[in-house]
């Protein structure tokens, strides 16, 4: 009891700090990680407008594009690629990236070369790498630190900032159907609800209108689902994705699926996201920890739920990763 109490007061005080700093500095960067996901893109977009609230310069960046689901989020010209940033910055920001290579190689750059760091994130296997680091693995998602951390400034919770906040934590925990749904989750999102954010349309936004491309993609994967002993995988290749007429984060949500499947361990995507890169994304449905696996390639996240990204082959991703997992447990 007494060490959750400290833990508590010392994540209390650095969350403090680092919203006496956004006080005090004016021009501030955003970073996210690549192949962005709601709870990344929800935390940026929500802690960069609550920052312009207070008259900050602030530039939110992404290096890739965001996937067409979360289109509904950002307005127009409010999210910019990593390439265009030209300016210097007070602080730099990486949100939600579990490692600071998951930022992009322009994105890294940037963030190395700012005055001062955070890192802020969710993940567990967080290596702490910046300046200053509030990393909090019982959150479940990296939105409800930024939550926190917008009332620590002052503000009050809107739409403009309850929506993006609701779309971060509804997409890290699955709709609040995974085992990181936690009492104060669901208490975070009824005060993001009851300030503005409409749970009917962000769900529909998130899980409908989906183009007939995407479920030929669908189809695609499922028919190549593969059973090796207690492990489900399928893959996705870029030309398929490119052919019809999709973006790459069309397929965010096949592992969501992958894991739906009885009596396995664990579920795998590889999904080529251009020739010789391959984002893997692995889901726990038993004790076995996919972020000791993510890590042996250079990526992380949580116990249940990590990824990473191999530069190879689609072919040889597959085969190194299924060799790799046979050494964890």
């Amino acid at each position: 009891m007494k060490s959750r109490k400290k833990r508590a007061v010392r994540m209390m005080a650095i969350r403090s700090e680092i919203a006496s700093l956004l006080l005090k500095k004016k021009r501030i960067l955003l970073l996210c990680h690549v192949t962005p996901d709601g709870d990344c893109i929800g935390s940026l977009l929500a802690l960069g407008r609550a920052l312009k609230r207070l008259d900050k310069e602030v530039i939110m960046a992404c290096e890739d594009d965001i996937p067409s689901f979360l289109k509904f989020l950002p307005q127009e010209g409010e999210l910019i690629k990593t390439e265009d940033v030209t300016q210097s910055f007070d602080i730099a920001i990486a949100i939600d990236s579990a490692d600071s290579n998951r930022l992009g190689d322009k994105g890294l750059e940037l963030f190395k070369t700012q005055d001062l760091t955070i890192n802020i994130d969710h993940h567990s296997s967080n290596p702490n790498y910046g300046a200053i680091n509030y990393v909090d693995p019982k959150r479940s998602a990296t939105g409800e630190i930024i939550m926190d951390l917008i009332l620590d400034l002052g503000l009050k919770l809107d739409e403009k900032l309850s929506e993006p906040l609701y779309t971060a934590l509804f997409t890290d925990t699955g709709g609040f159907r995974f085992s990181n749904t936690t009492a104060q989750t669901l208490e975070k999102a009824a005060k993001l609800v009851k300030a503005g954010a409409n749970p009917a349309f962000i769900s529909s936004e998130i899980h409908e209108h989906k183009s007939p491309g995407y479920f030929k993609l669908l189809a695609l994967a499922f028919n190549r689902i593969t059973l090796v002993e207690k492990i489900c995988y399928t893959w996705i290749s870029f030309k398929e994705v490119e052919d019809l007429g999709l973006d790459f984060g069309a397929a965010e949500e096949l592992s969501t699926y992958m894991k739906m499947m009885a009596n396995i361990e664990i579920a795998i995507v590889f999904k080529e996201k251009e020739k010789n890169l391959v984002k893997v994304s692995l889901r726990s449905q038993s004790s076995y920890n996919v972020a000791t696996l993510a890590e042996k390639f250079g990526g992380g996240g949580h116990p249940k739920a990590a990824g990473c990204v191999i530069e190879a082959p689609l072919n040889t991703a597959i085969n190194q990763v299924l060799a790799k997992a046979k050494e964890v447990s």
